[in-house]
């Protein structure tokens, strides 16, 4: 059994899983590719970190990396507009079971009165983990090539922190 077969279990039935796993994917896709605009902030900053004494480059001892919140900006944005529309996949799963079939006669008749909320909040929840997970991870390697690559005499410091207090929204 592939995967795409265990997940029509979590899908009403009749729905094109194949369409939507593909418009996911390509969701996820657009989404890395636009996370990408991180390196190319990062490698602009980096760069005014240097000064040319004519032949050579020359580190600015008195130049500050930006904070790694303000190189970051926006890189990671659409993993969030992306798990914010799996609310729309779960309202048209829910709304599929009234269509052609009518499969939502059956679904109330079945013994296991959680099929139905099964089949149409599992994918989508599946989604916003999936986005979650690959946003968490793209953030803990861009931070480490911020902080890797950043001379150490240009870091501000508690970095990490100014991280935590833009996701729970509290100034330093």
């Amino acid at each position: 059994m592939n995967f795409k077969e265990k997940l029509t279990h979590y899908a009403p039935p009749g729905v094109n899983l194949g369409q939507e796993l593909g418009w996911f994917v390509g969701g996820i896709s657009v989404s890395v590719l636009y996370s990408l605009s991180f390196l190319f902030r990062y490698s602009r900053e980096y760069q005014s970190l240097f000064l040319w004494d004519g032949v050579t480059r020359v580190l600015d001892t008195d130049a500050v990396m930006p904070d790694f919140v303000k190189v970051l900006g926006g890189s990671l944005s659409i993993f969030l507009v992306l798990a914010l529309s799996m609310a729309a996949v779960a309202i048209y799963h829910y709304s599929y079971h009234y269509q052609d079939s009518k499969s939502i006669y059956l679904m109330w008749r079945l013994p296991n009165r959680w099929e139905l909320p099964k089949r149409c909040l599992a994918l989508p929840l599946m989604g916003i983990l999936a986005c979650l997970c690959v946003a968490l991870m793209l953030l803990l390697i861009y931070y480490a090539v911020y902080m890797v690559f950043t001379p150490q005499a240009c870091l501000a410091p508690a970095q990490w922190q100014k991280i935590w207090s833009v996701i729970l929204g509290v100034g330093i």
